[in-house]
Formats: structure tokens, C-alpha cells, sequence
């Protein structure tokens, strides 16, 4: 008997060392940005309504904006935008998604003048140094000016396709999947239209004329 009983007590030992039945999960994300299964779930039931018919247009600019951010800083919606572009902000009846290279240039005349310097010292790097196959191909290879000064020439002369021409497509594809998932709700991609700046390749997003009026 006392060597069952024994027996008994090693084994609730082993168990009590052993993982715990019920695990909580983490409701916030893990390091690296990584989201938990239940995480993911509380950012499926967001449900941001970003049609401006339904909620007006400044709660729809953030609302999408929010998407944006969610998209970025959670590693959750994976898509080609993330890897060089910061983030998402609302600001003179449009939404600005602010490329890497170029966080914290005003919309000053100064910061339009250091916008294109710092295009210019891109440009040398190596060909279309702001996308990301061209960060890694600089990262592989080298910089090479003068890859990057024909490759500029080219690009200017639309001879050759560059990274700014493919963002529209992938920032609707990136709100395709956050509606898809439940992000967002009530996206329409003819309710907006997508483009780049001329200079520091930040992304603009702001409703046709009939959604603005």
C-alpha cells in the first residue's frame, strides 16, 4: 500500500512538471510583431467600415488607415508593401502611407528639396533602390552608380517598369485580403483612387470626386 501510494505521489509530481491543460493565450502580439491565433481573431471581428456613403469620409480615411497600420506593424495580411513602407496617416482629406526612405520629410518647400535629394542619393545606389528586389539586389551586389543612373534614365523614360507602377495594384490587393479577413468592411476600390508622389514615392489614397462630394 505504501508503495502505491508512493506511486501515486511521483506520478501527480511528473504531472504538476508537466505543461497545464487550459494555456493561456497572449492577447497581444508576440515578439517580432507576431500575432497569436487569438489576437487574429479579435482583429477579424474589427469590422472598420471604410465606405464613406455609410459612416462619412474623415471616419472612413481612418478607418483605413487603421487598416494600413494593422497591416504593417502586426505582420498580419502579408503583403508587398510592408517591407518599405512605415506607415499610414490622415491628413488634408486623403491618406498618406509614408515610404521608409522618406519618414519625416515635411510637405514643406525645404522638405520637397530634401525629398529629392534623398531620391537622387537612392537613385545612385543601384537600380530602383526603393523597391524591395531593388534594397536586396543593393544588399547582394553592391551599389553601383552607375546601374542606378541608367536605371533612372530608363525608368524616367517609362523604357523600363518600376516599383511605383505596381503599388496601386498591391495596396488594393492589400485591402482585398483585410476585407476578406474582416478587417474592414464596405471596400469598394472604385470609391478611391491610388497613386504614388512624383518625389519620395509615398502612396496617396483619396475618394473619386463623386464620393468626395
Amino acid at each position: 500500500m505504501a508503495g502505491a501510494a508512493s506511486d501515486q505521489d511521483g506520478a501527480r509530481g511528473a504531472r504538476s512538471k508537466g505543461v497545464p491543460v487550459g494555456v493561456a493565450v497572449s492577447t497581444t502580439a508576440g515578439p517580432g510583431g507576431v500575432v497569436t491565433a487569438r489576437k487574429a481573431g479579435e482583429l477579424r471581428d474589427m469590422g472598420l467600415e471604410v465606405s464613406p456613403r455609410k459612416v462619412g469620409l474623415p471616419a472612413a480615411l481612418q478607418n483605413l488607415a487603421k487598416a494600413v497600420n494593422i497591416a504593417f506593424q502586426t505582420d498580419y495580411g502579408e503583403n508587398y508593401l510592408e517591407s518599405v513602407y512605415q506607415a499610414a496617416i490622415v491628413r488634408r482629406g486623403e491618406v498618406d502611407i509614408i515610404h521608409r526612405e522618406y519618414f519625416g520629410f515635411g510637405d514643406s518647400w525645404f522638405g520637397q528639396f530634401g525629398r529629392l535629394i534623398r531620391s537622387l542619393g537612392l537613385s545612385l545606389e543601384g537600380p530602383d533602390p526603393a523597391s524591395p528586389e531593388g534594397q536586396a539586389r543593393i544588399r547582394e551586389q553592391g551599389a553601383s552608380s552607375i546601374r542606378g543612373l541608367f536605371s533612372l534614365i530608363g525608368r524616367k523614360l517609362d523604357l523600363v517598369s518600376e516599383y511605383e507602377d505596381r503599388v496601386p495594384a498591391y495596396v488594393e490587393q492589400m485591402f482585398d485580403r483585410l476585407e476578406a479577413s474582416g478587417i474592414i468592411v464596405g471596400w469598394d476600390r472604385n470609391d478611391w483612387e491610388v497613386w504614388t508622389t512624383r518625389i519620395g514615392l509615398d502612396i496617396r489614397i483619396a475618394p473619386r470626386e463623386a464620393e468626395a462630394s
